[in-house]
């Protein structure tokens, strides 16, 4: 079975636990709210920092580069470390629901608002070690010629794999954000060896179902013209932004699942056993 093939069944299996318990979209919904909130906070407070020197510049004939000012970064890390940490909070409360439903359990929202509430400190740790590397590794690659760029990719490649289990290690284990990430590799290492040379196609799954909104959007400008095509593109952004939600919420579930097929080599009974072995496949 084909990468794809093998994605699109591990897709469906989570979506069973997902209909089951409509309550985990509301992780990533909540998320994704709060990082705009977050954001427009922050880019809002930053353009008011920065007026007062923009405007100088701009009286003495001076070029403007606020891209360049000390401020402008220790906003935009600001602004990383802020949302990393929305987006990894409501990920912890998501995986904490579902592992309890993978395993029978009846946890609900809250119960899984409380367990990121209770890492919150661990949380915001995480939060400024992924903002730090992530703002590392781009400015890196912006300056480097082409060969440093496909090795910072290769770099950057190999970190997210290290980290694939953090946000389950921080909400089940509690450890600190470098213990995490030694703790996340060794359960990759350990399950699916330390050369893998295919995984998962979340992205690629995504992208096929996405078509079906698209097709919407065709068939609306066919029979409606201008009034279709501006209401078949809204029914496409409001498509587009309900299946990332969905996808968000089967990512969270079978990270829970897949969490504890590395720990415990259990694999929860709405899943397939041979599609969870061989999610990642080890490099012969």
């Amino acid at each position: 079975m084909g990468k794809f093939s093998r994605t699109w069944e591990l897709v469906k299996q989570s979506f069973v636990i997902l209909r089951s318990d409509k309550q985990l979209m509301l992780f990533p919904i909540l998320s994704a709210i709060s990082c705009l909130i977050v954001t427009a906070i922050i880019a809002t407070g930053g353009t008011l920092l920065l007026m007062p020197a923009m405007a100088s510049a701009a009286a003495n004939g001076e070029q403007v580069h606020p891209n360049q000012s000390p401020l402008f970064l220790v906003g935009m890390f600001t602004m990383y470390v802020a949302n990393y940490f929305v987006i990894v909070f409501f990920n912890v409360a998501l995986v904490g629901v579902a592992n309890s439903r993978l395993m029978g359990g009846n946890w609900t929202f809250r119960d899984g608002i409380e367990l990121a509430w209770a890492r919150k400190g661990t949380i915001l740790q995480w939060a400024f070690v992924a903002a730090t590397v992530g703002m590392i590794l781009r400015t890196i690659e912006e300056r480097m010629g082409l060969i440093g760029r496909l090795v910072m990719r290769i770099i950057g490649i190999a970190w997210t794999l290290a980290c694939y289990f953090v946000v389950p290690v921080l909400a089940f284990e509690d450890l600190t954000p470098i213990a995490a990430v030694k703790r996340s590799s060794k359960l990759f290492r350990d399950t699916w060896g330390e050369k893998v040379i295919g995984g998962l196609s979340f992205s690629l799954v995504s992208l096929v179902l996405m078509l079906p909104g698209f097709g919407l959007w065709f068939v609306a400008i066919v029979i409606g013209g201008v009034k279709g095509l501006l209401a078949g593109f809204a029914l496409l952004i409001l498509y587009i932004l309900m299946l990332s939600v969905m996808m968000s919420a089967v990512q969270g579930i079978f990270n829970a699942a897949l969490y504890r097929y590395a720990c415990f080599k259990q694999v929860p009974a709405a899943f397939d056993a041979d599609l969870v072995k061989s999610a990642w496949t080890a490099k012969s």
